[in-house]
């Protein structure tokens, strides 16, 4: 127990006021409000461990899909012009990723992911696999990488723009991003013409509409689908960067 002496000046003499403090008495409160702040803390500290960690997004809501990481229902792209790997005359399955170049996830689904892809179902001539643009920005490397790989594509083959592609999530420099471009067969006066084309940007933004119409939120994101005469694949959305099973499993039921 703890004593504090008061000492007043009264009238010219001087008075001692005793308080007595029970300090026992607030150990049970103190603790209460001690004990709530750690629990408070914990579950902020959970509840942000439970956030969405496959995906970058510019919006934050995520989709709905099953377990197993696809989509409830189908959407439907084009596969227009973009670069892609594999023989479309020999195969009607389709993998198309929407990726961002400053995309962490998108790295790692292009370092872990993509080659087992590749190797197991492009090269074996079971599906093509597809690249398209969801910058988050439209500035900045990232972006304009993007710009650049439409250039690249616009003038060598699926496999050097796939090539590119992949060296595109390590480029931190525009003169890095040219020189990638250079490496992989372009033409650098051409390559300088091509990024100040007007039109190219639009086909970046196109793609962009297009994987947000398809319910893609985030990068990365892909549709597994099937391709039609016209073009056009249609099948479940993967948004985020989920594991080989999950693109296994989508391509097995579509080839039934």
């Amino acid at each position: 127990m703890a004593k504090a002496k008061n000492i007043k000046e009264v009238k010219g003499k001087t008075k001692s006021d005793v308080v007595e403090i029970n300090l026992d008495s607030l150990i049970i409160p103190i603790s209460i409000i001690i004990a709530g702040v750690v629990i408070a803390a914990a579950i902020f500290i959970t509840s942000n461990k439970n956030k969405d960690t496959n995906t970058d997004s510019a919006n934050p809501t995520v989709a709905e899909s099953d377990d197993s990481g696809l989509s409830a229902g189908d959407a439907t792209v084009s596969l227009g012009d973009a670069p892609y790997l594999g023989n479309k005359d020999k195969t009607k399955i389709a993998i198309v990723e929407y990726s961002d170049f400053g995309c962490g996830y998108c790295k790692r689904h292009a370092t872990e992911v993509y080659p087992e892809l590749k190797s197991k179902f492009v090269d074996t001539g079971e599906i093509i696999y597809v690249f398209k643009s969801f910058p988050l920005s439209d500035s900045g490397i990232s972006y304009n990488a993007a710009i650049a790989m439409h250039c690249v594509a616009k003038y060598v083959d699926g496999n050097k723009a796939a090539e590119f592609h992949s060296n595109a999530f390590n480029f931190t420099t525009d003169e890095e991003i040219k020189n990638g471009a250079i490496a992989v067969g372009v033409d650098a006066g051409k390559y300088d013409s091509c990024i100040a084309d007007s039109a190219i940007k639009s086909l970046v933004a196109a793609e962009k509409a297009e994987g947000g119409k398809a319910g893609i939120e985030g990068t990365p994101g892909f549709v597994v689908g099937k391709i039609d005469k016209d073009g056009n694949i249609t099948g479940p959305v993967v948004k985020g960067a989920y594991p080989f099973t999950t693109f296994e499993s989508a391509i097995k039921e579509l080839s039934k």
